[in-house]
């Protein structure tokens, strides 16, 4: 499963005239019984949604007026995300006879009002902004927002933008739908929301998410595969300038190549722009080839040393589970017997992990025949074949479990003569161009029944972070 939670707007998207209809109650009970997570993410004030709501137990968490207030409703915990209006600030509202009410942080009027609370932010010299949600007028502090809310819920939660399904009507919701993973527009969304949406649903409000729910979320959006191929990071560019990008949800990888012939650095493009959009990575490292990735801000860079797995693994799930930090795990301190059993007891940990949360969204695994030799071994039978977003990295891949090997659906390989004599996935009539690769170039090779199906040349964007070869201690 990769959509681990739905977020949702209440007025005009769960709820009409303030009430979520029973079915729609249903449709949202029937995704919590999936193992998903339920959010509400509202402008709502507070007071005023537990008036109107009294389900509100049927969602994990709460984030109301307009992301300034968090709300556990099991706990009935209020956790404030701003500052409360000043007196000046709304004794400046009173004398310009602008109508409005308070929540425990947001201003809220009405157009066209919009005007006086401008003037009077700016005669008070205040850090606020004007949010506008089709007529309401909402006066936040700066910085406030239910994108800035959605990231306070996340962390709570400990799950991913990646993995959440955002719903929503209202130009309040376009920040907030920008940052998940897939997002929805209910039919009576304004025009602006439903021309960025992935989907816009073909009924209004609550009937729009229950459409969303029973006809696609609950199958976790496999009939939206092909717009989820459609988000990609760039690896280079083709000779003829055009970039060459690799969909995140695409097949599992495989980087093969000669030693000295660049596949570190290929594999350190491909983390780094992961990194980049806030995708969580699991890198396992034998050899300690990829410990500058520590000056990357989101990744930790831990050594593990003889006996000590353990002790890392729950280290390692901890880290994980903040959803905004990524992992290498240094194994160049053991020996090779040591190396396997290491990555047996870390890989069961990061699959348990991946089960529930949806992350770590990539799991990489350089020297992949040290620790998946043929016979598959303690590491080879903790290995999930199942998985997506997995990337074997080996200069020996014929040295590797034969089961494991064939996950990858792609091969970038640094090294032509790894892929047309070693591996034999394609003749060397077949290698754009008919000279040898040159430094930092490399082959893009799609796979079809184990052979190759497209080829394509390029050169390897530059990293950010160097590389810096470790020799191996076993």
């Amino acid at each position: 499963m990769w959509f681990h939670l739905l977020a949702a707007d209440y007025d005009g998207t769960l709820a009409s005239d303030g009430r979520i209809a029973p079915d729609t109650l249903a449709a949202l009970r029937r995704v919590r019984e999936s193992g998903r997570r339920v959010l509400l993410v509202t402008g709502r004030q507070l007071d005023d949604l537990l008036r109107v709501c009294p389900e509100i137990e049927i969602f994990d968490l709460v984030v109301a007026e307009n992301g300034a207030v968090l709300f556990d409703p099991h706990a009935r915990h209020v956790e404030d995300l701003g500052d409360p209006p000043s007196t000046a600030f709304l004794a400046g509202l009173a004398q310009l006879g602008v109508p409005f009410s308070t929540g425990r942080i947001i201003v809220s009027t009405v157009v066209p009002y919009e005007r006086q609370v401008l003037a009077t932010i700016r005669s008070l010299g205040l850090e606020l902004q004007i949010v506008f949600n089709k007529e309401s007028v909402m006066v936040l502090p700066s910085g406030v927002s239910k994108e800035s809310g959605l990231r306070a819920a996340l962390r709570r939660l400990g799950l991913s933008r990646h993995n959440t399904v955002g719903v929503g009507d209202a130009e309040n919701d376009d920040a907030f739908l920008a940052r998940t993973g897939f997002a929805v527009a209910v039919a009576n969304a304004v025009p602006a929301l439903a021309a960025c949406a992935d989907l816009v649903t073909t009924v209004p409000d609550g009937a729009g998410v229950r459409e969303l729910i029973d006809g696609s979320l609950l199958a976790d959006l496999v009939a939206f595969r092909p717009r989820l191929l459609e988000r990609t990071i760039p690896l280079g560019a083709a000779e003829d300038g055009h970039e060459v990008r690799y969909p995140i949800r695409g097949p599992n990888l495989l980087i093969t190549g000669d030693s000295g012939t660049g596949k570190c650095t290929l594999t350190g493009v491909l983390v780094e722009h992961l990194l980049h959009q806030d995708y969580v990575v699991w890198l396992l490292d034998p050899e300690g080839d990829y410990r500058t990735l520590a000056d990357h801000e989101g990744i930790v860079v831990l050594s593990s040393a003889p006996g000590s797995e353990a002790t890392r693994a729950g280290e390692v799930e901890r880290l994980l589970r903040h959803r905004s930090t990524s992992v290498v795990i240094d194994l160049s301190g053991l020996d090779r017997e040591e190396k396997i059993r290491a990555t047996a007891r870390f890989l069961h940990g990061v699959q348990r992990l991946r089960t529930q949360t949806g992350a770590p969204h990539w799991v990489l695994v350089d020297q992949a025949h040290h620790v998946f030799p043929p016979g598959r071994g303690q590491a080879g039978e903790g290995f999930d074949f199942e998985w997506s977003g997995v990337c074997l990295v080996t200069g020996e891949p014929e040295s590797v479990a034969p089961e494991v090997l064939d996950v990858a659906g792609h091969v970038l390989s640094t090294s032509i003569e790894v892929v047309t004599e070693r591996l034999r996935l394609l003749g060397r009539a077949d290698v754009p161009g008919g000279v040898p690769l040159g430094t930092g170039e490399a082959l893009s090779i799609t796979l079809g029944d184990g052979a190759a199906r497209r080829v394509e040349r390029f050169r390897v964007a530059p990293r950010t972070t160097t590389h810096t070869p470790v020799a191996s201690a076993g």
